[in-house]
């Protein structure tokens, strides 16, 4: 829905569902099946999303094979991750492509442009990427005249009735109301979807749905092809009487359509109240928190680090003060503890001994450290420390020679080298693309795994440090 809510005329003459079926429920329901059935990629948590999925290179592929696609020369895709492999595959085979401004924050389309004679592989994924959506698109405002033969969303459920639920906030109904006003669409325009075969269910309440909902010609999952009964129609335009004031403002590319129509005399009054931006403003609070701390850890975690940050396999330990106030001058002169004895203090932890190291290449500079670390849990591989270098195709792992076993969180696991290599014989690792401006790369390669000399392995600190936990620099 474009606001998520249905207005009071509406809910009085649609059939009343039981509570807990509601496109949320829906939505909930394919989120959770995605995440806990090991069929969700990055970005993760997929909640709140266009979820992207495990074989969503395989659907857009199988897109490509259609003679629609491929009598197609103007499309327009959606900007989110799942939908990454449909816009790689529309500048490769030379299509006029078109995306959507985030959110329509901040203008309306963009046509996707590379530099003049560029064709390689790299620069078209990094083209669309997020932050290359913005760098090589070339705004298209409400007034330009456009023509699409196809467009491609995102979609959290369909169904083989045409009907789509989104993420519930309004963005891919809105396009295309804006679409529409500006005639981009035909009637023999269709309307794709790329989704995982989970996503798909054979019916969708009716009930559920209303003008302003964009239904579905196609459906394409990594395993079939689906042509729906559209069960609805098409929206006409932008349903001014769904939207606030406050929707908006947010969006002013909606302001600017909203002077068109009303210097040309027609109506477009809109709902008092608004109900759907304060969760909407709280969600993206926390996103935006969660994507710093991601940034964070990209650039100091995954190949951005110097050599001597790669140095530091141990935390530091936390300083303790002593205060003043607490000691106290005892009769021989010693200085001690109030009201308490002397007490010899405690031994230092002896630093952990790199056992022995081994050395990871062929890895694609695509690959994030996330990826990588998956595989070895898969094979039941823990090293230590990593160093990783993944951005000039290797790393290194460093295992540590057990500890002292005073306790059940002391020891360090024990492992060989001999365990390790084998382990990790014939490992292939694919990229997955890490940061929302970074390509990503499907085809998996089979990883070069051997022992490492010890020379590689990194100084300890200078200052006494304490074991740290396992971590990645």
């Amino acid at each position: 829905m474009q606001n998520g809510e249905e207005t009071p005329a509406a809910a009085e003459t649609a059939p009343t569902l039981p509570e807990e079926i509601t496109k949320q429920s829906f939505r909930l329901k394919i989120w959770r099946h995605l995440e806990t059935n090991g069929l969700a990629m990055f970005p993760r948590p997929v909640y709140n999303r266009i979820p992207n999925f495990k074989g969503a290179a395989e659907a857009a592929a199988k897109l490509a094979e259609l003679d629609v696609f491929k009598n197609a020369n103007i499309i327009k895709v959606n900007p989110d991750k799942p939908q990454e492999p449909v816009r790689v595959i529309c500048l490769e085979k030379h299509k006029t492509l078109y995306v959507p401004v985030p959110r329509l924050q901040n203008g309306f389309l963009n046509r996707l442009v590379l530099p003049e004679g560029e064709t390689r592989p790299a620069a078209i994924r990094k083209a669309v990427s997020r932050n290359g959506m913005e760098t090589f698109g070339q705004p298209l405002s409400i007034e330009d005249s456009v023509s699409l033969d196809l467009v491609v969303m995102g979609s959290v459920a369909v169904s083989k009735e045409g009907y789509r639920i989104g993420k519930g906030k309004g963005y891919g109904d809105l396009e295309f109301g804006l679409m529409m006003h500006m005639k981009a669409i035909k009637p023999n325009t269709l309307v794709a979807t790329t989704v995982h075969d989970c996503q798909v269910f054979d019916t969708l309440p009716a009930e559920l749905f209303g003008p302003h909902d964009v239904p579905v010609d196609l459906i394409i999952t990594p395993t079939q092809v689906i042509e729906t009964q559209r069960m609805s129609q098409r929206p006409v335009g932008i349903l001014w009487h769904l939207l606030s004031n406050r929707r908006i403002q947010l969006m002013p590319v909606l302001g600017q359509l909203r002077d068109i129509e009303m210097l040309a005399g027609r109506a477009c009054t809109l709902k008092e109240e608004d109900t759907d931006v304060e969760e909407r403003a709280g969600a993206a609070r926390r996103r935006t928190r969660r994507r710093t701390r991601s940034h964070k850890s990209h650039s100091e975690g995954e190949g951005n680090t110097t050599e001597g940050e790669e140095g530091k396999l141990f935390k530091p330990r936390r300083s303790q003060r002593r205060r003043n106030s607490n000691k106290s001058i005892s009769k021989d002169g010693k200085e001690g503890k109030e009201g308490k004895d002397d007490k010899p203090r405690r031994p230092r932890r002896p630093k952990p001994v790199i056992d022995f190291s081994v050395k990871i290449s062929n890895i694609s500079p695509n690959t994030r450290v996330r990826d990588l670390k998956q595989a070895l849990s898969e094979r039941g591989v823990k090293p230590q420390v990593m160093i990783w270098k993944g951005f000039r195709g290797f790393c290194y792992l460093h295992f540590f020679k057990p500890g002292p076993q005073k306790g059940e969180g002391d020891s360090v696991p024990a492992a060989n080298m001999e365990s390790v290599l084998a382990a990790l014989a014939q490992m292939s690792v694919g990229g997955s693309g890490g940061a929302p401006d970074e390509p990503r790369d499907d085809k998996p390669r089979l990883l070069c795994v051997e022992p490492a000399p010890p020379r590689h392995a990194p100084a300890p600190p200078a200052a006494p440090a304490a074991p740290a936990a396992p971590e990645v620099h």
